[in-house]
């Protein structure tokens, strides 16, 4: 951190808090836009917060309280503009740091992120959000052991962080140390027993390594969000990997019963009535739905035509094989599959 930087920003705050009194018509000009775009954008919690702003219009709560909604919103220019007026009516309030962090990190502006979070490092030493945010700042850019640090000072402060036991489990899943990554995603769910991401990543991690085990860690992840698309996926992939080809066919069709357009669950129904059930005319027909979904998906236009070439439909077959290499050049099962026709 520069030093420099640092001095012109606390006096900046220190300027700016010795005068806690909103200009009424630079106020005025805020609300307007902010009701403009609560009309706009549909939004009950904008229109709600700028209510209580016309009623206490320095309130630095508030505007931090709208900032955080903007965020949310994409509205990240308006965000930083607020979170900024939450600081300059009161500079004593790390999450009014924190949310001006947040919507550094939505507009990718790391740099200021991270010059920010520095700066809160010393002001509040014990802020463990702004510790985290560094760690996962660190993670970002795959210095690990800086990052293990942060979490680390994090955890000093408070040894009960769900937050900070799944982010170093995700450091040590990303840096290859799995049975690392296992006991901090588990510390974490001992600590928040609701943590749907750490319950999706040892599913994930389980997955990988055809565990079984998996499947608890999907299933849990879905008493906690039943909505968690990806977990579901996960879910009747495993059963598919696993060799329960039944359940994984119910599973898919379960999603395709909310999502039609999901091309993986209908390639995989594909493979299974191929290669499983040795049902080619529905192989077929899932493989047709994946291509109708996405016309680029290469591996489906191959399997498809594998499957005309099973069923001696060799013109069909043809077909397929050269819009494989249309859309991908040199691919090499689609020439190996020309070549045996």
């Amino acid at each position: 951190m520069n030093n420099f930087f640092y001095l012109i920003f606390v006096a900046f705050i220190l300027l700016v808090s010795c005068k806690p009194s909103a200009d009424d018509k630079e106020i005025a000009q805020l609300n307007s836009k902010a009701d403009s775009l609560s009309i706009k954008l549909n939004s009950p919690q904008l229109k709600a917060v700028n209510a209580q702003l016309l009623k206490d219009p320095n309130n630095a709560q508030l505007y931090n309280k709208r900032a955080t909604v903007y965020i949310d919103l994409k509205q990240l220019h308006e965000a930083v503009g607020d979170a900024l007026r939450a600081i300059k009516l009161d500079s004593t309030q790390a999450d009014y740091y924190n949310t001006l962090v947040d919507a550094y990190f939505a507009q990718n502006k790391t740099r200021q992120a991270k010059e920010l979070l520095e700066i809160m490092e010393k002001k509040f030493p014990d802020n463990t959000a702004s510790l985290l945010k560094l760690g996962e700042l660190y993670f970002l850019v795959k210095q690990y052991q800086k990052a293990i640090e942060y979490v680390n000072k994090a955890l000093k402060v408070n040894e009960n962080l769900a937050k900070a036991y799944y982010l170093k489990g995700s450091i040590y899943r990303e840096s290859g140390d799995t049975a690392r990554a296992i006991s901090s995603l588990q510390t974490a769910i001992e600590q928040d027993n609701k943590f749907e991401d750490a319950f999706y990543d040892l599913g994930v991690i389980f997955a990988a390594k055809k565990n079984p085990l998996a499947l608890e860690y999907y299933n849990n992840t879905l008493k906690v969000n039943p909505s968690n698309d990806n977990a579901k996926y996960a879910r009747a992939k495993l059963l598919q990997n696993l060799g329960k080809h039944d359940d994984a066919i119910v599973e898919y069709e379960k999603i395709l019963e909310s999502n039609k357009n999901c091309e993986n669950c209908l390639y995989n129904l594909g493979a299974i009535y191929l290669e499983i059930k040795k049902d080619n005319k529905k192989a077929l027909e899932y493989f047709t739905r994946a291509i109708s979904v996405n016309p680029n998906y290469v591996e489906a236009y191959f399997a498809r035509g594998y499957t005309y070439a099973r069923l001696k439909d060799k013109p069909s077959a043809t077909a397929d094989y050269k819009m494989c290499l249309q859309l991908q050049p040199n691919y090499g099962p689609a020439i190996e599959g020309l070549r045996e026709l």
